[in-house]
């Protein structure tokens, strides 16, 4: 989930604003747009917390990666800037919940020094999904076509969302 986190995380800080502005948008407006990609992050983590605590935490973690996954596919199809911005901000709220999910989740599951260790795996992860994000993204908007970019990435992000679903079925506890 951290490696996902990090893959749609630098994948909409490095690389959509380099299609932006290949897609005719100002330098101005792609810069706003990590502005109101990074908002929405700091005002819905009340929220997310209170999802957490009162519904079922996988849950949360596959509506935020659908969200997400379908945020970034969208961006090429969204004819108005405004439009193109406030999918960005539920890009960015759905995101951020994502890195949350999976901290709650590790707390859930170990203390001590498998907390401390399962920190450590986190950063991990991170660098990871952050280095393929970049990469991916921008490899595709190169190779094949600007749209790619976004695309792509909400493509392996829905991918995931199938992933967790599916792990749900099969680790769901017999009813």
């Amino acid at each position: 989930m951290v490696s996902a986190f990090a893959f749609a995380d630098v994948a909409a800080i490095s690389e959509l604003p380099v299609y932006f502005v290949r897609m005719g948008h100002s330098a101005t407006f792609a810069a706003l747009s990590v502005t109101v990609l990074s908002l929405p992050s700091a005002i819905v983590q009340p929220l997310i917390g209170w999802l957490l605590d009162r519904t079922s935490r996988h849950s949360v973690a596959i509506c935020s990666a659908f969200i997400a996954g379908v945020s970034f596919v969208a961006i090429p199809f969204v004819p108005s800037e405004l439009g193109v911005l406030s999918a960005f901000a539920l890009m960015g709220a759905a995101i951020s919940a994502l890195y949350t999910c999976a901290v709650t989740m590790l707390g859930d599951r170990f203390t001590g020094g498998a907390l401390v260790g399962g920190s450590a795996a986190f950063t991990l992860a991170y660098a990871s999904g952050s280095a393929v994000g970049s990469s991916v993204t921008g490899s595709a908007m190169e190779l094949v076509a600007p749209a790619a970019g976004p695309i792509i990435a909400g493509i392996v992000l829905l991918a995931f969302t199938c992933v967790m679903i599916g792990n749900a079925l099969i680790c769901a506890p017999p009813s």
